[in-house]
C-alpha cells in the first residue's frame, strides 16, 4: 500500500501524481476497474465513488495491483483518508 497526496490529477488519461511523505513523486495509472472510495460528506466514512470523485490535494491510500517499467504503477485501489 502507498500513501500520499494527489498533486495532479488527468482523468482524461486515467492517471495521477501522488507525492509521498518524503518528497517521492509515483504515477499512477488508474485501471478501468480501479475501486475508488470518497469521504461521506455527513457521515465522514468512506463510500463508493468514481474517479471525477477525486480532486487534487486529497490524501490518498493505493493498492498496487502492478508496476510498470518506467516505474509508475497501476492502482487497483483507491481510498481517501483526509
Amino acid at each position: 500500500m502507498i500513501e500520499g497526496r494527489i498533486s495532479q490529477l488527468d482523468f482524461e488519461n486515467r492517471s495521477a501524481i501522488l507525492v509521498e511523505e518524503n518528497g517521492n513523486h509515483i504515477k499512477v495509472n488508474f485501471a478501468l476497474r480501479t475501486n475508488v472510495e470518497v469521504i461521506e460528506d455527513e457521515t465522514v466514512g468512506l463510500m463508493g465513488g468514481e474517479l471525477e470523485d477525486l480532486e487534487e490535494g486529497y490524501h490518498v491510500e493505493i493498492e498496487v495491483a502492478s508496476k510498470n517499467e518506467d516505474g509508475s504503477i497501476v492502482c487497483d485501489s483507491i481510498a481517501c483518508v483526509s
